[in-house]
């Protein structure tokens, strides 16, 4: 078997930008095959999945996907983009191509285009529900079922797409192909796996190139000193085993880093469960091959019914928020009675006019471990204080109530007629929109792939 050549050019298109450069000596150099590469994550919450947004700069996405259309097109290598626009639903998917279609007008650029939507339609989920739940969907941390109030109750959902549907649209000759909502490791297995190499050693290199140069340590001081730093990792697979490189010398894939990274977002190093089973890493062996490659063999896919996981978020009101600052020691010291305090005369106050809750994030005690943490308060701490109401209005008008409140709150101990919190900003309070939080978080037991996710052909240029 002849061996296939990937580039994956950054972790995620828009996330500190592609150094082109690099990317083209790269391309000229390893004459890859395919550049497949993530754009989305969940990571950055529900409200990017709800509210259709990105969640990388606007500038950065179109830059990355220039740097990527304009030298790979011309070359005849063909790019495989997956969980498009961020969140992969239909919003992201669709900016992402219209960015493509006016890159490729501005370039003179044609190709096949394949466009793979991702969203899973609520009359179809609600049509596998018995007695009102889905039992083939169960959440992936409770293994409860998805019930109907689950997906009625749900804005958006979208699928995790694995290989399939990715070598469906190579199959049918799309040089470009832009996919909604995938695992990150299926972007940059398919085109190996549609040449035919093993599914378990596709999937295994994928895992490790998903996030590009995060797989790689520095040699010599690199990264830093580039704006845009997002330097391309090259994987080479044959018939028993991959090798990994990184596109600059200065770089290199160790087996420390490949196997570090093996674990990155893994609860074991062994198995990593994909849509169409679980490959088996359990006898992986990593070796140097040079400075700056890594060879992997011995994965194995084990393969397994086939599941889709399901993300899904819901309204759940609107938000204004406000930072402050405390450096008083007698504040500090009770400054959960007096949080706890104003909240309770905010409810009474605000309680009649809707529903609202207030979050507390205060920083220099115990605003990340909470109540993990070890460490002693700081002497002065920063809040971000969160509101959440059914409306725009009762949000806005609860936190400024609040930050006036904590101006001027009475406590034991106080030496001050006003002036207890330090205010960052004016205007006081920011109104920060609608929030969506999570609803749906569950693997779907499929068949079919066609039947989940829909694939469109498009003649650019």
């Amino acid at each position: 078997m002849k061996t296939v050549t990937v580039v994956t050019p950054t972790g995620c298109i828009g996330n500190r930008g592609i150094d082109s450069t690099i990317l083209e000596q790269c391309i000229r150099t390893s004459r890859p095959d395919v550049i497949a590469v993530d754009a989305g994550s969940l990571d950055c919450g529900p409200w990017y999945l709800g509210s259709g947004q990105a969640h990388s700069p606007r500038r950065n996405i179109e830059w990355d996907i220039e740097a990527i259309l304009s030298q790979a097109v011309p070359a005849g290598v063909r790019v495989i983009i997956g969980s498009a626009g961020g969140s992969g639903a239909a919003a992201h998917v669709e900016r992402t191509v219209e960015t493509i279609q006016r890159i490729a007008e501005h370039r003179n650029l044609k190709f096949r285009l394949a466009v793979i939507w991702a969203d899973i339609p609520s009359d179809w989920l609600l049509n596998q529900a018995a007695e009102g739940i889905v039992d083939k969907a169960r959440h992936c941390a409770t293994g409860a079922a998805l019930t109907r109030e689950d997906i009625e109750s749900s804005h958006t959902i979208v699928g995790m797409m694995g290989t399939g549907p990715i070598i469906d649209a190579l199959e049918g000759g799309a040089d470009v192909i832009v996919a909604g909502r995938a695992a990150d490791a299926a972007v940059i297995a398919s085109y190996p796996i549609f040449r035919g190499c093993d599914k378990g050693l596709s999937y295994h290199m994928g895992d490790i190139m998903e996030c590009a140069e995060s797989c790689a340590v520095e040699i010599a001081p690199t990264l830093r000193a580039l704006g845009r730093n997002r330097i391309p990792i090259v994987g080479r697979i044959g018939a028993d085993s991959f090798d990994l490189r990184p596109s600059v010398d200065t770089l290199a894939c160790t087996p420390e880093s490949c196997l570090m990274h093996s674990a990155y977002e893994r609860t074991s190093f062994n198995d990593i469960k994909v849509p169409e089973g679980t490959v088996d890493r359990t006898h992986a062996k990593y070796e140097a091959v040079d400075p700056n490659t890594t060879r992997i063999s011995g994965s194995h896919f084990i393969e397994q019914p086939h599941s889709i996981l399901l993300e899904g978020v819901r309204h759940a009101g609107y938000r204004s928020i406000f930072p402050i600052a405390i450096r008083t020691p007698a504040m500090i010291g009770q400054l959960d009675e007096i949080l706890s305090s104003v909240d309770e005369v905010q409810q009474e106050l605000f309680g009649s006019e809707g529903k609202f809750k207030i979050h507390w994030h205060k920083y220099g005690s115990n605003a990340v471990l909470q109540s993990s943490e070890t460490m002693p308060p700081s002497h002065e701490i920063g809040i971000l204080a969160d509101v959440v109401a059914e409306t725009q209005d009762l949000a806005h008008d609860v936190a400024y109530d609040l930050l006036t409140r904590l101006g001027f709150w009475r406590y034991p101990g106080r030496y001050t007629t006003a002036g207890n919190i330090a205010v960052t900003l004016s205007p006081g309070v920011i109104d920060a929109g609608e929030v969506f939080e999570f609803s749906i978080y569950h693997a779907l037991e499929i068949t079919d792939d066609s039947e989940v996710f829909r694939t469109e052909f498009i003649d650019v240029g």
